[in-house]
């Protein structure tokens, strides 16, 4: 069964969105997004509809899923009238702008018979999904250290430019951008929830160059020589105490020659495991009293991981896959499908770890969690 589904908003992502809802057949009936002559024609020559705004998306009865793609300012209060109309919500991260805007929508979701989903997209890996399948399994023993990164490059100079470096002083960037991305990744493959966290910040660039002309993504453009000042971080560095393991990331939107660096190792008593974003269809694995080990994706991954593949070995498969995956995962659930997606309640639990580190920044010390995110 498919379910009528409509993308809020059209940048970067929601184009992703609607690139692998197409490709699993799944039919988007509409878009909500400033129009444009672009955007019009796209929408006239696939049979679409544009809507005037969110609002009369939500409100259509013949809506029945909804994707949120806006900006992170938005996600809160898009994702909290989906619920209460009925409609099933697949929000981007982070869930919202702050713990509390968070917590709102994940309570609002348990009250509600609703599918609520966030895309931590790398869940849709099946070389992560062995990798938590072997740390199930008792492969490695027991964990006991975490270490990871998840590096960019894409601000590297102070002309570069995106609304994201608008947030304001309550809000991150790179730590909720792509450091809870890591946290997802750590918590989904070990099954160990963060206790504590510590954190220190850097702004490279405390004031930046406004673009002269057009803004498009992940290019360096022409700039004014107007600026604007910038409050949230370029780079970060995490201590966080996952209770009988200890964490350390780095998060970087400004280190020259990184493109999607997403890198994890895991440590366990026995053995060692190491997987990178870059290099998806490769899980390296370590030991002290063997040989250490490379796996490559094929039919012989462990039954968990085979159905995020669906292309034979030697076939590569990257981002857009992934995502697919996460897609896909989700959409099954509405008719009663397995769901190792992450929910709004892996959102909140994110944004809780995102707020430690802004408090910890600022105290200069490390700050607990609440029971509810370290709760099994």
């Amino acid at each position: 069964m498919t379910h009528s589904t409509v993308i809020i908003g059209f940048g970067f992502i929601g184009k992703a969105h609607y690139d692998c809802l197409t490709r699993l057949g799944i039919p988007v009936t509409g878009i909500v997004d400033q129009p444009t002559e672009q955007l019009e024609a796209f929408v006239a020559a696939r049979g679409l509809r544009l809507y005037s705004d969110w609002q009369e998306a939500i409100s259509d009865p013949d809506v029945q899923v909804i994707h949120n793609c806006t900006p992170n300012a938005l996600h809160q209060v898009i994702n909290s009238a989906a619920i209460e109309a009925g409609k099933h919500i697949f929000s981007e991260k982070p869930l919202g702008i702050d713990a509390q805007e968070t917590a709102q929508q994940w309570r609002l979701a348990q009250r509600s018979a609703v599918k609520h989903a966030v895309n931590f997209t790398y869940r849709g890996y099946p070389l992560v999904h062995e990798l938590r399948a072997l740390i199930q399994q008792g492969t490695l023993g027991d964990i006991r250290f975490i270490k990871g990164h998840y590096l960019q490059d894409w601000l590297l100079f102070p002309t570069d430019y995106s609304w994201r470096l608008h947030a304001n002083r309550e809000e991150t960037r790179a730590v909720a951008d792509i450091g809870s991305h890591l946290v997802d990744l750590a918590r989904f493959v070990t099954g160990l929830n963060p206790r504590s966290v510590y954190a220190s910040f850097e702004t490279v660039y405390e004031e930046r160059y406004l673009p002269a002309g057009q803004v498009k993504a992940f290019e360096v453009s022409e700039a004014s020589s107007e600026t604007y000042p910038v409050f949230t971080e370029d780079q970060a560095s995490l201590l966080i105490d996952f209770g009988t393991a200890k964490a350390n990331f780095e998060v970087s939107q400004v280190a020259a020659g990184h493109k999607n660096d997403l890198f994890i190792e895991v440590f366990g008593t026995r053995g060692s495991a190491r997987w990178h974003q870059e290099r998806p269809e490769e899980l390296q694995l370590g030991f002290r009293d063997q040989p250490n080990q490379t796996i490559v994706k094929s039919n012989l991954l462990a039954p968990t991981a085979q159905p995020f593949m669906h292309y034979p070995a030697g076939h590569p498969e990257g981002y857009p896959d992934a995502m697919s995956n996460v897609i896909r995962t989700f959409h099954e659930s509405l008719s009663g499908g397995a769901s190792p997606f992450a929910t709004f309640e892996d959102g909140h639990i994110a944004a809780q770890v995102i707020e430690a580190a802004v408090q910890s920044q600022q105290s200069k010390a490390a700050v607990e969690l609440s029971e509810s995110a370290v709760a099994s």
